[in-house]
């Protein structure tokens, strides 16, 4: 969640500052605790308007840019002075003029981009671990392979689904026509005759005599429906019902498993590498995780690593991953080589996710196909046997 904090310090100054964190109590805790008093603490995002955050091209394309100038030598205020006002995103521009006055004033890099609010966390924390080793261009960089990685992987992801995605939609587009226009019309036209018609005609033609008669309603429910939909996606408990509805699903819920599995080992092991401790390595995955599921339990299990714990049994514990992932963190633990063996089974698990997806997906385009041609069939004789039959009764 994220917090804009009216303080004051020990001199005097009240400044006004946005934060990051899981609740204005623990963000209250924070700022006394960085010397300073909060006055009031307002939160800036809710369920249905969440502040806006920076697009992944934009982001890489400024690293990219970035990255070119630190390792030319150049200074990372000057770097970041010389990117102002580049690129095509506008709040690319307004939020990096915002961090490089911040930084002109002294503030920290990571500190500036916290402030500017639009950064993501998983990056402002990269910068966070290059800033305290001394890294921070290797960081850059490692961020910068993980996110082409992330792209790459999400973008064969929707090609793989737009095709079926398709089909669904021309399949209630036309639903929506035979049910509104088409049977209305044949309603209309054997009420005028003595025809004998069979039940399921019957059935059919009644139910498009309702549905034409109800535009309304069929309006006020899609918006119910856009309403649900946006519900689950923004707000927690709506996700939390939509995970578990995953879940509960047989074999969606092991691939549902194993691509989170994949994100937390992949985002896990960059933030490793870049230099950042595991406890707070565990923090940002766990603010950062889009599975509820998992945020509950990487809360247990931060804290059970902050206690003196092993990963690997926290997880194992927790039940949170692929047993899999568990096993390899295990190894990676003793070995001392956890980060090299997170990256293994993210590329494991993205290649079975990939397989999965695609053997889905091409099964589901002729299925739809198919069951699109039975549907549209049917309606059609239903509709137009009684006027055959007719016809012969007349001859």
């Amino acid at each position: 969640m994220r917090f804009t904090v009216k303080l004051t310090h020990a001199n005097g100054e009240v400044l006004v500052r946005d934060y990051e964190a899981d609740s204005a109590e623990a963000l209250q805790a924070r700022v006394l605790a960085e010397g300073g008093f909060p006055l009031e603490v307002t939160r800036t995002d809710t369920a249905f308007r969440n502040r806006a955050q920076l697009k992944t091209e934009s982001l890489v394309l400024f690293n990219q840019e970035l990255l070119a100038l630190l390792k030319a030598g150049i200074p990372l205020l000057q770097s970041l002075e010389l990117l102002v006002g580049h690129g095509k995103d506008p709040l690319l521009r307004r939020s990096l003029s915002q961090v490089v006055d911040l930084v002109r004033e002294g503030m920290s890099f990571s500190d500036a981009l916290e402030q500017a609010g639009t950064f993501p966390p998983v990056y402002r924390s990269n910068v966070v671990a290059g800033e305290r080793s001394g890294t921070l261009p290797e960081v850059i960089a490692r961020w910068l392979t993980f996110q082409k990685f992330a792209q790459s992987s999400r973008r064969r992801i929707i090609e793989a689904l737009f095709y079926p995605g398709f089909l669904v939609v021309v399949l209630l587009i036309a639903l929506g026509v035979i049910f509104n226009v088409v049977l209305p019309r044949f309603a209309e036209f054997y009420a005028g005759g003595d025809v004998e018609m069979p039940v399921i005609t019957k059935v059919l033609l009644g139910i498009g005599n309702v549905v034409s008669s109800t535009l309304w309603v069929q309006g006020g429910l899609l918006v119910v429906l856009a309403v649900f939909i946006r519900w689950l996606i923004a707000s927690e408990a709506g996700r939390k019902l939509a995970e578990r509805g995953l879940l509960k699903l047989p074999k969606v819920g092991t691939l549902y498993r194993m691509y989170h599995s994949s994100v937390f080992s992949r985002t896990l092991g960059v933030l490793l590498s870049g230099g950042l401790p595991a406890v707070q390595a565990l923090e940002v995955v766990q603010r950062t995780s889009p599975s509820e599921r998992m945020k509950a339990g990487l809360h247990d299990v931060t804290e059970q690593v902050r206690a003196g714990g092993s990963l690997h049994q926290a997880l194992e514990r927790a039940r949170l991953l692929d047993p899999l992932a568990v096993e390899m963190v295990r190894v990676g633990e003793q070995s001392s080589a956890l980060p090299e063996m997170l990256d293994h089974v993210a590329d494991f698990f993205d290649q079975e996710v990939e397989k999965a997806t695609t053997a889905v997906t091409t099964l589901i385009g002729p299925i739809l196909i198919l069951f699109m041609g039975v549907v549209v069939l049917g309606l059609l004789l239903a509709v137009y046997v009684p006027l055959f039959n007719a016809g012969n009764m007349v001859q």
